[in-house]
């Protein structure tokens, strides 16, 4: 239960003279930016002429990234066939279609042979699927001893209902999917191990913040903004765009206030 303030505490104590908290709290955490999940990878392990699946790749950028860094082999998989566009034009332009072969499936159907893969990147993908037959896919594909690396937005106990309805629905999110106890379950259950879990928080989204290349503050004040013209803006651009916009708007802030909490898994398939 959370701590009940008196009035004559808040206005008499904790707000009649500068905050320590403030000055406490302007000390930067040295927060970890998105690049330390190809670090996360790096320590791995993984080998020349090894075979790493991304999927949900979108337009290839991690897995070129990854095919430089390791000279790994690489299948780069998407269920849109616009970022299937992207990404053929993107290893194309990178001179690697000899390294990168791009198919338009899904996590849950990956057209892949058995035991082929070694490494399986997977980020921002899980949310959106069943976790059943996405887990039973990604343990059929990998060889004994090979690991897949998972970035998970989970939601957390903060993430009220109605605010779960409104960001799922909008984003295509499968609610369970959001829930570490599902998404451990699931893995377990195809038979993938639990090599390691660490949760982000909102640290990837300081690390924006301190580095300048995110403002929450623009973010929160287009919201603002959309709340105040909702219905005119639903009747000229149509209610999924707008929910779309909102919720995406949102989300980053949603890790900040601990309503959402970005987690790193890595599973491996023993032998």
């Amino acid at each position: 239960m959370a701590p009940k303030t008196s009035i004559q505490q808040l206005y008499g104590e904790l707000w009649a003279d500068e905050n320590p908290l403030d000055v406490e709290l302007e000390r930067s955490l040295e927060p970890r930016g998105t690049d330390w999940l190809f670090a996360a990878f790096a320590q791995l392990g993984p080998q020349r002429g090894q075979l790493v699946v991304d999927v949900g790749a979108r337009d290839a950028g991690h897995t070129i990234r990854l095919v430089r860094e390791h000279a790994l082999r690489a299948i780069a998989l998407d269920p849109v066939r616009h970022h299937v566009e992207l990404a053929q034009r993107a290893v194309s332009e990178a001179g690697l279609e000899s390294d990168v072969e791009v198919l338009e499936a899904g996590i849950e159907a990956m057209p892949i042979a058995d035991g082929a893969a070694d490494w399986i990147w997977c980020r921002d993908v899980l949310v959106h699927v069943d976790l059943a037959r996405g887990f039973a896919e990604c343990a059929r594909i990998l060889r004994p001893g090979g690991q897949m690396l998972a970035y998970v937005t989970c939601a957390t106990d903060s993430l009220e209902p109605g605010e779960a309805a409104a960001l799922f629905g909008a984003l295509a999110i499968v609610p369970e999917s959001t829930q570490p106890d599902a998404l451990e379950h699931h893995a377990a259950a195809a038979g993938l191990t639990l090599v390691s879990c660490t949760p982000l928080g909102g640290e990837w989204r300081e690390r924006m913040i301190e580095e300048g290349s995110w403002d929450p503050g623009s973010d929160l004040l287009r919201l603002s903004r959309l709340h105040r013209r909702e219905a005119e803006l639903i009747e000229r651009h149509g209610s999924t765009p707008v929910a779309a916009y909102a919720a995406a708007r949102a989300w980053g802030v949603y890790q900040l206030l601990g309503k959402l909490c970005p987690t790193i898994y890595v599973w491996r398939l023993d032998a």
